[in-house]
């Protein structure tokens, strides 16, 4: 894969979790790129292994679980995998990566005011108050939110929107160049969500950061990446442009994943919900659910083929489309 203005280049990234000394997969030699200034999505199901993508590209997998073989994950050209725990916190988290994760509540100190939050990350970084709060402020008013109301308050006193809003802007305060968002507006109504993946493409427009942002609804992918990654069991199943996944994506997983959400199909004709079934050990993960097997997918595991700058882990992507899609 390309690596001319990457942002993120992530290499054979394989993790299991040992469970009475056995070693079960979590990811599978997961290999891409994320283009510098571009949002990213990562899709897929409940157990695809999206938050456990993002721990290990943030150096937080604990026991039982581990990162296994010898990947390489470069973060604007710089060896994060190599470093060790107190240099990446000191040197990369929040100054080149920082993180967002779902639930604001629980990741806010309740006994804390907002702009204590702020004070408490910049002087763990050798940062002082005085020049901090300004920083705080600017950025509060980014998510549109009222500074010098909001600082003041409690988490608990904000709603499930805002102290998102607040955890974007903290995310923010040591100007990383990488932004993770995993499932960041998966708790919020609607309304709340579309305003806060608008505050996302205004900050990726006029900030220039860019955006890994995980999440399990199609519909906010489409709305809000430029690229998608498609993960199952796993492994991923597809890359591609998100205009073109949603328009006609390769894989059957893909299909599926498409076909089930009514607000990319524009109407309720024709949705249907994804096969159950659990990942096959044998040959291609994907073909106890699939409706488009032939012999090859029960013998090989296939392999991340690169078709026209895109990739999909299919043999026979070239015939699984159904009419229409």
């Amino acid at each position: 894969m390309s690596e001319i203005n990457t942002a993120l280049s992530v290499e054979d990234l394989s993790v299991v979790y040992r469970t009475q000394g056995v070693d079960i997969a979590a990811l599978k030699d997961i290999t891409f790129n994320v283009n510098d200034g571009e949002i990213f999505g990562i899709i897929g199901e409940s157990g695809s292994g999206k938050s456990t993508l993002a721990k290990a590209i943030l150096r937080n997998i604990k026991p039982p679980g581990f990162i296994t073989g010898e990947p390489r994950i470069f973060c604007y050209g710089r060896n994060i995998i190599s470093m060790s725990q107190r240099e990446f916190r000191e040197k990369i988290l929040w100054q080149l990566i920082s993180y967002v994760p779902q639930s604001s509540l629980n990741s806010l100190n309740g006994t804390m005011r907002i702009i204590d939050h702020f004070y408490d990350t910049a002087t763990s970084h050798g940062i002082s108050k005085e020049k901090i709060r300004e920083k705080a402020l600017e950025l509060l008013k980014m998510v549109r939110l009222e500074p010098e109301k909001v600082a003041v308050m409690y988490p608990h006193q904000l709603s499930g929107g805002m102290r998102q809003r607040v955890l974007i802007a903290l995310s923010l305060l040591l100007n990383p160049k990488l932004v993770i968002m995993d499932e960041a507006v998966s708790a919020l109504d609607v309304a709340t969500q579309k305003h806060i993946l608008d505050i996302i493409k205004d900050l990726n427009k006029s900030m220039g950061i860019t955006v890994i942002f995980i999440t399990h609804d199609i519909a906010i992918a489409a709305y809000l990446t430029h690229t998608i990654m498609v993960l199952y069991a796993g492994e991923i199943m597809e890359i591609g442009k998100t205009e073109r996944i949603i328009k006609s994506p390769y894989h059957p997983y893909s299909v599926s994943l498409m076909s089930s959400v009514p607000s990319i199909r524009g109407s309720l004709e024709g949705v249907r919900v994804v096969k159950e079934g659990y990942p096959s050990r044998v040959g291609c993960p994907f073909n106890t659910r699939c409706e488009y097997t032939s012999d090859i997918c029960f013998k090989n595991h296939p392999e991340l083929y690169e078709i026209n700058s895109d990739y999909v882990r299919c043999f026979n992507y070239a015939t699984n489309k159904p009419k229409g899609s």
